[in-house]
């Protein structure tokens, strides 16, 4: 019983030097390094048109995330303790170690004293301290090569304070845009831009506006960001345009295209007269002798 007590108490105390113990103190050291911080203060949506009113079949506009942000600039001064971590493996084989350099240390110190520091005292306390480190088995060896770094006081000292602007575009957002009664939606590229389209050759994209402002809203929160107005020209212009492509598309002939082509190009929508004429003469090869005899 009282080996197999020994053993247990052997055991116990062995996994203890190996599981405990402190870190072998190198030095202190002393970094001096800036540090921001950057704190929103304000989020806003922008939505600005690349005009002040529409005058084209398309009317581009932007959508821009803003943050007011407030930055402030810190010099940190932080103390740390370089160490070497305790692993208790390693006492295996530096108690040895230590034993077998405590009769050399206390020779090199004896060695010392009667050389009058011929034989110098630093090598002499050097091998002490390893000797007494190794012997400890509560302590490693010193070693750079394998350190640690422990806080152990911060200190933070504020040089300035200011307030920047961030602006990001709000890409894939989708924007609603009501014109009277007349409701369709648009989604805003990777730069945050959206096309509204006015007018098209596409009876599935054209628009039939008879209202004097387009109002702009972000789907997501249903908040109306902008309203653009729209000039009595103008919406005269889209109504003229309108009703001759649907002339058009109600009885479609070469002599037809080409009246309306003439007619969308004199109320400046040259883009829409193109798309018309380049999809109508693909869809209708035949039209195309009559088409060009009429402009000529």
């Amino acid at each position: 019983m009282k080996l197999g007590h020994l053993i247990t108490s052997g055991t116990a105390a062995a996994v203890l030097v190996f599981f405990s113990g402190c870190a072998n103190h190198l030095e202190d050291i002393t970094k001096e390094i800036p540090e921001n911080t950057r704190e929103v203060m304000a989020r806003q949506y922008i939505l600005t048109p690349e005009k002040n009113t529409p005058d084209s079949s398309i009317f581009k506009v932007t959508l821009e995330q803003i943050e007011n942000i407030r930055v402030t600039t810190y010099q940190v001064r932080k103390i740390s303790a370089i160490c070497t971590p305790y692993e208790g493996w390693r006492e295996s084989y530096e108690f040895l170690a230590g034993v077998g350099l405590f009769p050399i240390a206390v020779f090199s110190n004896v060695f010392s004293v009667f050389t009058f520091g011929i034989f110098p005292f630093s090598w002499s306390s050097e091998l002490t301290k390893y000797a007494f480190d190794g012997m400890n088995p509560f302590m490693n060896f010193e070693s750079y090569s394998r350190t640690q770094e422990i806080p152990l006081n911060v200190e933070r000292t504020q040089i300035d304070s200011y307030t920047e602007n961030k602006r990001n575009p709000l890409k894939n957002e989708m924007l609603v845009i009501r014109a009277g009664d007349d409701v369709w939606r648009v989604k805003t590229n990777q730069r945050g831009e959206a096309d509204i389209v006015l007018l098209s050759a596409d009876p599935e994209t054209s628009q039939r506006i008879d209202s004097r402002y387009l109002d702009i809203y972000l789907e997501k929160d249903n908040k109306k960001y902008k309203t653009v107005p729209i000039s009595r020209r103008f919406l005269s212009r889209l109504t003229q345009a309108n009703e001759t492509i649907l002339r058009y598309r109600a009885a479609p002939s070469a002599k037809g295209l080409a009246e309306c082509v003439k007619k969308l190009e004199s109320l400046s929508f040259e883009d829409v007269a193109l798309q018309l004429e380049e999809r109508e003469l693909k869809a209708h090869p035949d039209f195309r002798r009559e088409f060009e005899q009429a402009f000529e």
